[in-house]
């Protein structure tokens, strides 16, 4: 291979100063362009004599992640010097406009700053890069992997495009990847290639050296190049002017203002009102499918350029002023929160605060608050998942009429107990609970209060909207942690009655759900087997379909050209659909396969 040789190379980038570069230096004349990718890792498994002798296979000092200096890292140095330079540098200027608002990101999820080159080979800092496998966006997220990050997706809005939402979400997928395997590299091949194959590698071989397990072949193709790719991008990332990336200009770093705009707002006006180009308020807002804001009761934080934040933010304020025409009365309820009566309202929380005026913070049970009139009243109990423990013991309370509160903030059982007059003791002995631990969101209260309690006073709920979980079981802690997350879209809840056939993984296909939310919301664990007639409560979007001008306006793709596979020796129709996140009854109607129809290796089927 043309180019510095290991030990020469190895020199350099352990010197003192950047790698012990000089960035005045020129650089290395490119080599010869060559013919095709890295010839070393285009077939399964390393060749155990392509790694340095010992000694020479050392991290670097300064770098959090252990870059290894070996034969493959070192072809692809050189393909990204050869052949691959303009990939490279195309890369590496597009970093300029994201890497000041993703840095941040990845440390305070604890990420070493390096695996921001993850991002660069994933998708090259594109945030409507599209794989062949349906994966989208800067971090190449499948659906499947974002509804389990909390990325939302609907006819609206794909945060998968979002560079700072879909960056939050692969810090948080990387960092639970790193606490699995405890090792950067093996938490990068496990991004590529699957938590499965990774944990199988590591099972055939004994081994979690990712070195190993790629020269023993036990992690497929593409993520044996994977790791090395992105350790010679950091390489070359921290150096560019010794690998002859000097004259490469960055982008500007990207820089806006957020504006709260009221939801369903198409795109075009408020880019006149801001005095902005279409085009660079659509960039700003990736995650937008259908250029308009999603029409769900909330307002949308849209991004715009900071020097038109103060013309778009006056507009929309014109728009808010108007006189608010009848008022009525609200007496807040213990338990509710202002998002609660603005929601159900249909009204801003900053409307509410102008017209109350209210400090920050939340309204006190009992305060009357006017509320304009804009339309009916929405439901007026909480919504997401509500989850109470299924009791130790059985009670006996005479006199005493049994209630369930919602919490829905952080609190203390003691400020629960005195407003419904019982005492800590009770409410720790009534639903298996520590007096002195605060509760957390998402927990439902079971509450024996005297008759004469005024039930209006305080948010309450029926026995029917609540998930009732055994203390302590798996099913309890992953519904809680359901519970507690913030959704990225409003939720609603609706019942399926289990038919002959059907499982956990076939009911959340058929409402676009995830199956942990399916699990969590009717406090089940995955070996839980339903029964026939069985009810079930589905988490489903509360977000209205497109219609109108929005339907007609093209959502962004997930695809270009469509995509192949080519299939292999083992897969059926079922593993194929689940690994591109379709339906194998689309994925059969695509072929123009019948139910009987086999797969044989080599045949070639279109993705829907």
């Amino acid at each position: 291979m043309v180019g510095l040789d290991l030990l020469s190379l190895w020199v350099a980038l352990a010197a003192p100063g950047l790698l012990g570069l000089d960035p005045e230096r020129p650089p290395a004349p490119a080599p010869p362009s060559s013919l095709a990718p890295p010839a070393l890792l285009t077939t399964r498994g390393l060749d155990t004599a392509a790694l340095p002798p010992a000694g020479l296979d050392l991290p670097l000092d300064h770098l959090t992640v252990p870059v290894t200096l070996n034969g493959p890292v070192r072809e692809f140095i050189d393909f990204f010097q050869g052949r691959g330079r303009f990939i490279y540098a195309r890369w590496y200027a597009r970093m300029g406009r994201y890497r000041a608002l993703m840095l941040p990101i990845l440390e305070r999820h604890g990420l070493p700053p390096e695996m921001l080159y993850l991002c660069m080979i994933e998708s090259g800092f594109d945030p409507d890069a599209v794989s062949r496998a349906g994966a989208v966006g800067p971090w190449q997220f499948i659906r499947s992997t974002a509804r389990r990050y909390g990325l939302r997706y609907d006819d609206w809005v794909d945060a998968r495009r979002d560079p700072v939402q879909a960056t939050d979400a692969a810090a948080r997928h990387l960092a639970d990847l790193y606490a699995r395997f405890g090792s950067w590299p093996l938490a990068m091949a496990a991004y590529n290639a699957g938590i499965g194959a990774v944990a199988q590698a590591i099972e055939q071989t004994g081994s979690n050296d990712f070195w190993r397990l790629a020269a023993a072949g036990a992690l497929p193709d593409e993520a044996t190049r994977y790791v090395p790719k992105i350790m010679a991008a950091i390489i070359i990332g921290q150096a560019p002017a010794r690998f002859g990336f000097d004259q490469v200009r960055l982008e500007p770093a990207l820089r806006f203002s957020v504006v709260p705009v009221p939801g369903g707002s198409d795109l075009r006006p408020l880019a006149r009102k801001a005095g902005v180009a279409l085009d660079e308020l659509t960039a700003l807002n990736a995650g937008l499918r259908r250029g308009y804001t999603p029409p769900d009761g909330q307002e949308y934080p849209l991004r715009v350029p900071e020097a038109a934040a103060e013309p778009l933010r006056a507009a929309v304020e014109a728009l808010h002023a108007r006189p608010p025409g009848l008022l009525i009365e609200h007496t807040v309820r213990f338990g509710e929160r202002l998002r609660d009566i603005a929601r159900r309202y249909g009204v801003r929380r900053r409307e509410l605060r102008r017209l109350n005026e209210l400090p920050e913070g939340q309204p006190t049970p009992g305060q009357v608050l006017v509320v304009p009139k804009i339309g009916e009243p929405g439901p007026d109990v909480p919504d997401g998942l509500m989850v109470a423990a299924r009791p130790e013991l059985d009670f006996d309370v005479p006199g005493r009429a049994l209630v369930y509160f919602p919490v829905r903030r952080r609190t203390d059982v003691a400020e629960v107990a005195a407003f419904f007059g019982v005492a800590p003791g009770e409410v720790g002995m009534w639903n298996s609970l520590d007096p002195a631990v605060p509760l957390q969101r998402g927990m439902v209260l079971r509450l024996y209060v005297p008759e004469d309690f005024d039930r209006t006073t305080a948010v309450l709920v029926e026995p029917a909207q609540v998930t009732v979980v055994t203390p302590g079981s798996d099913a309890a802690e992953k519904a809680l942690e359901h519970a507690k997350r913030k959704p990225s879209a409003p939720i609603k809840h609706v019942e399926h009655v289990v038919r002959r056939g059907q499982t956990p993984w076939k009911i959340a296909r058929r409402y676009d759900v995830s199956v942990e939310d399916l699990l969590a919301a009717n406090g089940l664990t995955r070996d839980h087997n339903l029964s026939v007639g069985q009810t079930l409560k589905v988490p489903t979007s509360a977000t209205p379909k497109a219609r109108g001008r929005a339907k007609k306006r093209a959502p962004k793709r997930e695809a270009r050209g469509g995509r192949r596979y080519k299939v292999k020796a083992g897969d059926s129709l079922w593993t194929i659909a689940r690994r591109h996140d379709v339906k194998v009854k689309d994925l059969r109607r695509r072929n123009g396969l019948a139910k009987s129809d086999g797969l044989r290796p080599g045949q070639v089927l279109l993705i829907p």
